[in-house]
């Protein structure tokens, strides 16, 4: 059998208090973590801007650059699962840190590459493409092990805050990394970007040095075989009718609302007329309701039933949607993005709340992994939502999917009790 760290939980730092916003930041593992996290946000948002800019500027295919897309995510549906069952048999922060050095290296590489000429021309392209499948590989195996360290360095009645804490990074990276990234191309070429994204991986895997799991229990699914633990995980969801529930309930926002971002161009040129200096706003809306959205359930997320309010703020994130397709006007437009940040965070949270604190965590990797998959199907989404787009008019696509979801939501909180009624 495995060991697992057996450190005593660090005293948490500072007076509880009755301002609960900061509460989970008194433990000094989940600090680490909380940087740690930062760092790995920004990074990939460093990536996610450059590698559609070094395609197109290669190949000048909007295609590539769709395809770029859907190699970096698509890994999530195959390696997720497997990643899930070793997060459950294996040392999860040495796990995470052997991978985050892995990622280093190969974005410093290809950093290198980029700087020197080497990508240019088609070969230039299959540098690109491979590179954005190596790096999703990598994440893939370690983004469901983030999100089951979370609930590793704080005791569970304050896991609520640190899930609500660690989104918070996740959003100011979705702020600042974009901007930042987009304006050091243009400064300097996209070369810097993937320096500052390998050095960010670097500020990782020495945060992760630090940390400890205070709070995770002793590892049991080594004594079976991989491919047993796999359906071990897949047996809890579908057996375990509250997390399955809670499972489905989150693709009606991964899977019909997510996806809208991604026709933000078509929004902003063809029916705001304003072209690409609005589809900056847009996107810096949905950045900000998202942070609004976790410092308001980081302070007032553990008083709320939060299994009605999950349903609510799932119905608001349609009606945004909603709002959004029939909307033609600039400001209504950024209102409703702002709405879509705002609640599909308060939505993600609350529900990823409930589903850490559900399950044991001897299969939280597993579960948490089977919880990711939608990282995969969201960029097949966002391929059925453009072929849609082809046909119709974009507001009418929206509209839609918005009306689509919320007759969804409407059918799921009358449907799933269990969650509903979860406190």
């Amino acid at each position: 059998m495995s060991s697992v760290e057996t450190r005593t939980p660090r005293r948490p730092r500072g007076k509880q208090g009755s301002f609960k916003t900061f509460t989970s930041l008194r433990y000094r593992d989940f600090q680490l973590l909380w940087v740690s996290n930062l760092c790995h946000s920004t990074a990939n948002w460093f990536q996610q801007i450059t590698i559609p800019w070094v395609v197109w500027e290669i190949s000048g295919s909007p295609l590539l650059v769709g395809v770029a897309a859907g190699m970096r995510s698509l890994p999530f549906l195959v390696v997720g699962p497997l990643a899930g069952v070793f997060a459950d048999r294996v040392d999860r922060r040495k796990m995470v840190l052997v991978v985050q050095t892995l990622l280093a290296l190969v974005v410093l590489a290809f950093a290198i590459g980029v700087y020197r000429g080497f990508v240019t021309g088609s070969t230039g392209v299959i540098y690109a493409l491979v590179f954005t499948w190596v790096t999703g590989l990598l994440n893939s195996l370690i983004q469901p092990v983030r999100q089951a360290m979370v609930a590793n360095t704080v005791p569970r009645e304050d896991l609520w805050n640190a899930i609500a804490l660690n989104s918070v990074g996740g959003n100011i990276a979705r702020v600042v990394g974009p901007g930042l990234g987009g304006v050091l191309i243009a400064w300097l070429g996209p070369a810097v970007n993937f320096f500052i994204e390998g050095v960010f991986h670097v500020l990782m895997a020495v945060a992760l040095v630090r940390i400890a799991l205070p709070y995770r229990e002793e590892i049991t699914a080594v004594r079976s075989s991989v491919v047993a633990n796999l359906k071990q995980g897949f047996r809890y969801v579908l057996t375990e009718q509250r997390v399955l529930h809670l499972l489905l309930v989150v693709c009606i926002s991964d899977l019909f609302i997510a996806p809208i971002v991604h026709l933000m161009p078509v929004i902003a040129d063809d029916v705001l007329g304003y072209g690409s200096e609005v589809f900056g706003f847009l996107l810096l809306a949905t950045g900000i309701g998202g942070i609004i959205a976790t410092f308001t359930f980081a302070t007032l997320g553990g008083v709320l039933r939060k299994g009605t309010f999950g349903f609510f703020a799932l119905i608001l994130l349609a009606v945004s949607a909603i709002t959004l397709g029939v909307s033609t006007w600039l400001w209504v437009s950024m209102a409703a993005m702002f709405g879509m940040g705002f609640f599909r965070l308060t939505f993600k949270i609350n529900n990823n709340t409930h589903v850490q604190t559900t399950i044991p965590d001897h299969l939280r990797g597993r579960v948490m992994a089977i919880y990711h998959l939608d990282h995969g199907f969201t960029p097949l989404a966002s391929m059925a939502l453009g072929l849609m787009v082809q046909f119709w008019d974009a507001n009418l696509v929206i509209m839609l999917v918005g009306s689509a979801s919320l007759a969804l939501a409407l059918w799921a909180f009358m449907a799933f009790s269990d969650v509903r009624r979860m406190q």
